[in-house]
């Protein structure tokens, strides 16, 4: 058995506490409790939390004590704390220093099956303390009296999101069960997977594993040379197709034969279930260091497997809009591959959640990278044509990296829209969808001041025709009669005409600096609000 959020509110210190949203995910685990309270939310908690990895099971307590006013920090906490895979959030000091709850936390915590509990309100002699007591002694007894957690760890983890359906997951959930430091290595000793327990000592743990000259027998242990009272248990998981060594490090009670069975269980089945081959798992490490921004891990495993990381310097990104398109994307990823490696002596393929990616050296040329683009492309494609491909290049280091995944990952569909008639983007493209897409969430009076532009050829129905023709000329015909012809289905004296007219309403061509940037940008934007459903802008 495990402790669900639902059960939690049966304690004495939660009774009258009500649940506002999220209401699908009472049936989640919990595995403990913490307190979160933050100035700047989308830092402390990109740092607790970083995107795509799993920290959690924990049910946090907070009173928005430094955003009591800022709804928008609110939500974005609730969303990363989801996304770190926290089941819920506990309200404390409603109608006190949190004026109320804001009816787009509970929608939010709807969307996420994120629980949002909110303590009596008005109350001013409420105390974390006796909640995490509470919360505590419940996930202790629930412990004290289970036998097996191989199943619970196991439905655990499938139940998350895909993504975070790994083994590092499984090796943390692990550490935090048992509260002892996980470590997985390959046959020769080279760390795969590490979970400290407590976190603060990973590095410590990492030095002890890479600096044993004599390792213990398999099943036996040895003590722990920086641990006053600890032993480092050894054993061997054998995983289809190769085996893999191991290591648990406990202090103070040793871990019991029953506990060590299991452990090795579960590692076992996670590895068989999630992990396929280990190289596999270990590149797949080596692909989510790199976006982790985690340096120290990525030189380790970039060694291990003979990858030159400093000549990569370009990150390709191929994406579909099926369910089955990353399946699709996984078995052409040796394929693709291959149209590389010609031209680059570095490339690293990993399907990361539903993306394929691809990392490698710079192109000898913008030509060559094109015909790259455009065999990918046309492979992908034949079976899939929802597939995209966008390349990011020049960049210098792993927070680059980091920063233009989620770059693609925010903006793409933005990019899509702004120039959707092609199947490849580059970096300055999404970024340019990313730019516009702010200016428009600054609201209206900015998006009037850069429609201004536009203002012309919005009066009457002859114009809106010239606005569209506008359009497809800057963001989809590069300025080109003869292109703008082809994609409108048009002769290009027509579209000769129209530029003219164009040009007479304006009071300048369209293509001449530096008024043809605000041209640009306002076509842009326009293209964005009406892609989304709105009325055109005046």
């Amino acid at each position: 058995m495990s402790v669900t959020v639902r059960e939690l509110l049966k304690l004495p210190s939660l009774k009258g506490a009500k649940v506002l949203g999220g209401q699908r995910g009472l049936e989640k685990i919990v595995s403990s409790i913490s307190v979160l309270e933050s100035v700047q939310p989308e830092k402390l908690v990109d740092g607790l939390f970083p995107r795509g990895e799993f920290y959690g099971s924990e049910i946090v307590i907070t009173g928005f004590m430094n955003m009591v006013d800022d709804v928008d920090c609110q939500c974005a906490n609730i969303r990363r704390l989801a996304e770190g895979g926290e089941v819920g959030l506990i309200l404390f000091y409603v109608g006190v220093y949190l004026p109320g709850v804001d009816r787009r936390l509970v929608e939010l915590a709807d969307d996420l099956d994120f629980v949002l509990i909110c303590m009596p309100e008005g109350q001013r002699n409420l105390r974390y303390s006796e909640v995490i007591t509470d919360v505590m002694e419940c996930i202790c007894r629930d412990r004290a009296r289970s036998t097996s957690f191989v199943s619970d760890i196991l439905a655990r983890v499938s139940g998350l999101p895909a993504h975070q359906q790994t083994v590092n997951t499984v090796i943390k959930m692990l550490s935090d069960h048992i509260s002892a430091s996980v470590v997985l290595c390959d046959r020769e000793f080279h760390i795969l997977n590490l979970a400290a327990w407590p976190r603060g000592i990973a590095e410590a743990v990492r030095e002890e594993i890479e600096s044993v000259r004599v390792y213990p027998e398999p099943e036996d242990f040895r003590l722990c040379s920086f641990l006053p009272d600890g032993r480092l248990y050894r054993m061997r998981v054998n995983a289809s197709p190769q085996w893999m060594e191991l290591f648990l490090l406990k202090e103070g009670e040793p871990l019991g034969h029953t506990v060590l069975e299991q452990s090795l269980e579960v590692v076992r089945l996670g590895v068989n279930i999630w992990g396929q081959r280990h190289e596999a798992i270990a590149v797949h490490e080596l692909v989510r260091a790199i976006l982790q921004d985690d340096p120290i891990k990525m030189r380790r495993l970039a060694d291990i497997f003979h990858v030159d990381v400093a000549s990569i310097h370009e990150m390709w990104i191929l994406c579909g809009e099926r369910e089955e398109s990353i399946l699709r994307l996984r078995e052409q990823m040796g394929e693709i591959r291959d149209v590389l490696s010609g031209c680059s002596d570095t490339v690293v393929a990993d399907c990361y959640e539903d993306k394929l990616l691809l990392f490698l050296g710079s192109p000898a040329s913008l030509r060559e990278a094109g015909g790259q683009i455009e065999t990918i492309l046309a492979m992908v494609r034949a079976g899939d044509d929802t597939v995209t491909l966008t390349r990011f290049g020049d960049l210098q280091d792993t927070s680059e990296v980091r920063k233009a995944y989620f770059c693609h990952q925010a903006c793409l569909s933005d990019a899509k829209k702004l120039f959707g008639r092609r199947h490849s983007f580059c970096q300055g493209e999404v970024e340019y969808a990313e730019s516009c897409r702010n200016l428009i969430d600054q609201g209206e009076q900015e998006v009037g001041r850069c429609l201004l532009a536009l203002r012309a050829l919005q009066k009457d129905r002859e114009n809106q025709v010239l606005l569209e023709t506008l359009k497809v000329y800057l963001l989809d015909g590069d300025g080109s009669i003869t292109r703008t012809a082809e994609l409108l289905y048009l002769h290009k004296n027509t579209v000769k005409y129209r530029i003219r007219r164009i040009c007479d309403l304006l009071g300048y061509h369209p293509d001449r600096q530096p008024k043809a940037a605000a041209l640009y940008r306002a076509a842009a934007v326009h293209r964005l609000l009406m892609g989304n459903g709105n009325r055109d802008p005046k």
